[in-house]
C-alpha cells in the first residue's frame, strides 16, 4: 500500500502516524463521518510506515467510520491504537497477537476477538457498545484491562476471558452485558472492579468467576445480576465487597461460591439481595462474613447455604431471609451475630440449621423472628448464647433446638416468645440458663425439654405459666431458680438433682411442685428434695417430704398393702411421726385404765395374786415383750375380756408399725 492509494482521510492518518499525532476527523464536515479503511490502519501497525526518529509513533484517531476487519491476527505491534468516537463495521481481531496498548474508547464495533492475546500496556474498550462478544481467553495482559461504562453482547456472550492474566487491575465498572461475563480461572494481580456493572443471562450463568485468582479487591458494589453468578473456588487476596448488589435467578442458586476464598472480609450488606439460593458451601473467609441488612428469597429451598464455611465472624443483623439458612458443620472462630434478623422458612422446616456448627465466640439471636424450627442441635458455642426478646414460631413442632449442645457460658433467653418446643435435652452449659420473662408454649406437648441438661444455673421464671410439659428429668443443675406464682401446671422431674433451690420455701411448698408430674408418682424427686433439706440442716422439713413420698406411694398398692400402709400411716406416719403413736399408746392406755380400774377383773388364784392395778393391766397387755405380772395373774370375763384382747392386738400392732418405720428411717439415713 502507497499513500498514493490512499483517501484524503487515510492520508492524515498516514502522516500522523509517523510521529504520533492525533486525528480528529469529527465534526470535519456534514453528513456521514470519514471513512478509513481497516487494512490502512493493520498495515501502520505492522510497520507499513517508518517511526519519526525522536517520536513516539502510534495510532490516534477519532471521529472515523473504519471499514473492514481490522485483522492482526498472529502479528506483533509495538505502537499503541487509540481510537475515540469511531464506528467499526467489522470485528476487530487481536488473537494470537503480541501488541502494545489499545484503546477503543466510545466507540462501536460488532466484536473483538482477543484469544491468546500479549498485550503491554492497557486494553481499554470504557465506554464503548460491542455489539457481539469480546472474547479473552488465555490472553495475557500486563497492565490494565478497562470496560469501565461499556455495552457488550447480544443476548449470549458478552466478555469471554476464561484463563484470562492481567498483571494490574480489571475495570468493569458500570459496564452493560447482554450476555454472561466469564473470568473463570481467570487470573488478576490487582483489583477486579464490578462496581455499578450491570448483566443480563435469564436463567443462564451471568457472571463466572469460578477458579479465578484476584490478587487484590473484587469490588462488586451495586452490581445487578439477572441469571446465576458462580465464584466457586474463587480466591481473593484482599476483601470481597458486594455491598447494595442484586442478584436475581429464581429458579435456581442465585450466588454459587462453594470453595470461596477471601483474604480480608466478605460483604453481602447494605441493601443487598438474592433471589434464588446464595451458596457458600466450604468457603474460607479468613476474616468477616457481613451479611448484615441483606435479603435473600429462596421460599422453600435454601436460602443461605453456609454449610462447612469457615469464617473469622459472620454478622447478619438485620438480614431477612425467606427460606432456610443452613450452616451446618460450619466453623467460626469469632461470634455469629442474627440480632434482629427475620428467618422465615415457613412452619415444620428448618429456619435456621446450625447442626455441628462451632463457634468459639457468641452467637447471638436477641431480638430475631423465626418462622420454622432454629435447630442447633449438637453446636458448640465458645461463649455465650443470646436469644434475648426473640420471637420462634413453629406450633405443635420444635421452635428451638438445643440437643447436646455445648455453651462455655451462659445461655440467656430472657423475655424468649416461643411457640413450639424449646429443646435442651441432653446440652451442657457452663453457666446460666435464663428463662427469666419468657413466654413459652407448646399446649398439646411439652413445651420445654431440658431431658438430661446439665447448667450451673437454671431460672426458671417466665412471665406466665409455661403452656405445656416441662420435662427437667435427669438434669443435673446447680442452681434451680423457680417462682411459685409461675410453676407449669405439668412439671416431669424424674431423676433431676441440684445443689440449692431458690426461692427457699417449706416442704409443703415444694411439695406443691414436684407432685405436678402427669405420669404420676416418681421417688426420686421426694428423695432428691428431702436430701436438699437435709443439706440444709432442716431434717424436720426433710422428714415431712419423706412422709409425704410414702402417702403418695399408697395410691399405686393393692388393697392389702395400701391397707397397711394406711395403718402405719395412722399409727406412726411411716416412722416419721413418732409422737403419734405415743398418742395412740396414750389414748388406749386412758380407755383401758378407766374400764378396767371401774370392773377389776377377777384374780385366778386367789390370795396369790398380786393387788391389781388397771393402769399397769393396760401397759402389760399392750406391750408385747414387757411383764409387770398382771396380766397373767388376772382372767377377764365377758366385754372386759374381749377388751383386753383388743388391747394385746392393738399393743403388737402399734410395736411393729413402730418398728417397720424406725427401719425405713434407718434405711433412709
Amino acid at each position: 500500500m502507497t499513500p498514493f492509494e490512499l483517501t484524503e482521510a487515510e492520508q492524515l492518518l498516514w502522516k500522523a502516524f509517523p510521529h504520533g499525532a492525533q486525528v480528529d476527523l469529527g465534526g470535519s464536515r456534514a453528513g456521514p463521518p470519514p471513512v478509513i479503511r481497516a487494512a490502512v490502519i493493520a498495515a501502520l501497525l505492522l510497520g507499513a510506515a517508518p517511526a519519526e526518529p525522536g517520536s513516539a509513533a502510534g495510532i490516534r484517531l477519532r471521529g472515523a467510520s473504519v471499514t473492514g476487519p481490522l485483522e492482526l491476527t498472529g502479528g506483533t505491534v509495538t505502537r499503541p491504537l487509540v481510537c475515540e468516537d469511531c464506528l467499526f463495521d467489522a470485528e476487530l481481531s487481536l488473537a494470537d497477537s503480541s501488541v502494545r496498548t489499545v484503546r477503543i474508547l466510545g466507540s462501536q464495533l460488532p466484536g473483538m476477538d482477543g484469544t491468546r492475546l500479549r498485550l503491554d500496556g492497557i486494553l481499554d474498550l470504557a465506554g464503548s457498545t460491542i455489539a457481539g462478544c469480546v472474547r479473552l481467553e488465555h490472553a495475557s495482559v500486563r497492565g490494565q484491562l478497562r470496560m469501565r461504562a461499556a455495552h457488550a453482547g447480544a443476548g449470549t456472550e458478552a466478555v469471554a476471558a476464561t484463563g484470562l492474566t492481567v498483571d494490574g487491575d480489571v475495570d468493569c465498572s458500570r459496564m452493560h452485558a447482554r450476555g454472561g461475563i466469564s473470568f473463570r480461572a481467570a487470573t488478576v494481580t490487582s483489583t477486579l472492579d464490578l462496581t455499578g456493572a450491570r448483566i443480563t443471562s435469564p436463567g443462564g450463568r451471568a457472571l463466572v468467576l469460578s477458579y479465578a485468582t484476584i490478587g487484590g479487591k473484587l469490588e462488586c458494589r451495586d452490581l445487578a445480576v439477572d441469571g446465576e453468578t458462580r465464584a466457586n473456588n474463587c480466591r481473593v487476596t484482599a476483601h470481597l465487597s458486594m455491598s447494595a448488589a442484586r442478584l436475581g435467578n429464581p429458579a435456581g442458586v442465585a450466588f454459587f461460591a462453594g470453595g470461596l476464598d477471601v483474604g480480608g472480609g466478605a460483604f453481602f450488606s447494605d441493601g443487598f439481595s438474592a433471589r434464588g439460593e446464595f451458596r457458600l458451601i466450604g468457603a474460607h473467609l479468613a476474616a468477616n462474613l457481613t451479611l448484615a441488612g441483606g435479603t435473600f428469597d429462596n421460599p422453600g429451598g435454601v436460602a443461605v447455604n453456609l454449610e462447612r464455611a469457615v469464617a473469622g465472624s459472620v454478622i447478619g443483623d438485620g438480614l431477612t431471609c425467606r427460606g432456610r439458612l443452613s450452616m451446618v458443620g460450619a466453623r467460626v472462630s469469632g461470634d455469629i451475630s442474627l440480632e434482629r434478623a427475620v428467618l422465615e422458612s415457613g412452619g415444620g422446616t428448618y429456619a435456621l440449621n446450625a447442626e455441628r456448627a462451632q463457634v468459639d465466640g457468641t452467637l447471638v439471636l436477641q431480638e430475631a423472628k423465626a418462622r420454622g424450627e432454629v435447630n442447633l442441635r449438637s453446636i458448640k458455642v465458645g461463649e455465650r448464647l443470646l436469644l434475648r426478646q426473640a420471637e420462634l414460631r413453629n406450633p405443635a413442632q420444635t421452635a428451638l433446638r438445643l440437643s447436646r449442645a455445648q455453651v462455655t457460658s451462659d445461655v440467656f433467653c430472657n423475655e424468649l416468645t416461643a411457640n413450639g418446643r424449646l429443646k435442651l435435652a441432653g446440652a451442657v452449659i457452663g453457666g446460666s440458663v435464663s428463662l427469666k420473662g419468657a413466654t413459652l408454649a407448646n399446649t398439646a406437648g411439652t413445651a420445654v425439654d431440658a431431658a438430661s441438661l446439665q447448667a450451673q444455673e437454671l431460672i426458671m421464671r417466665p412471665a406466665v405459666p409455661v403452656d405445656g410439659v416441662v420435662d427437667l428429668r435427669d438434669a443435673t443443675i446447680g442452681v434451680l431458680r423457680d417462682d411459685p406464682a409461675t410453676w407449669p401446671g405439668r412439671l416431669l422431674l424424674d431423676g433431676l438433682t441440684y445443689r440449692a433451690l431458690e426461692p427457699l420455701l417449706t416442704a409443703g411448698q415444694r411439695l406443691r411442685w414436684i407432685t405436678r408430674d402427669p405420669d404420676g408418682y416418681q421417688p426420686q424427686p421426694y428423695e432428691q428434695l428431702a436430701a436438699y433439706y437435709s443439706a440444709l440442716g432442716q431434717p424436720a422439713e426433710g422428714r415431712d417430704v419423706l412422709y409425704a413420698r410414702e402417702r403418695a406411694q399408697r395410691q399405686g398398692k393393692g388393697l392389702a398393702a395400701r391397707s397397711w400402709s394406711m395403718l402405719q400411716d395412722i399409727t406412726v406416719g411411716y416412722g416419721y411421726r413418732p409422737r403419734r403413736a405415743l398418742g395412740w399408746f396414750g389414748f388406749l392406755l386412758a380407755i383401758g385404765s378407766a374400764v378396767f380400774s371401774a370392773a377389776p377383773p377377777s384374780a385366778l388364784q386367789a390370795g396369790a395374786a398380786p393387788h391389781f392395778n388397771g393402769i399397769i393391766y393396760t401397759l402389760d397387755l399392750m406391750l408385747p415383750v414387757v411383764n409387770f405380772g398382771q396380766r397373767y395373774a388376772f382372767n377377764p370375763g365377758g366385754p372386759e375380756q374381749w377388751l383386753s384382747y383388743f388391747f394385746i392386738a392393738a399393743g403388737w400392732t402399734l410395736a411393729t408399725t413402730v418398728a417397720a418405720g424406725a427401719a425405713r428411717v434407718l434405711q433412709r439415713g
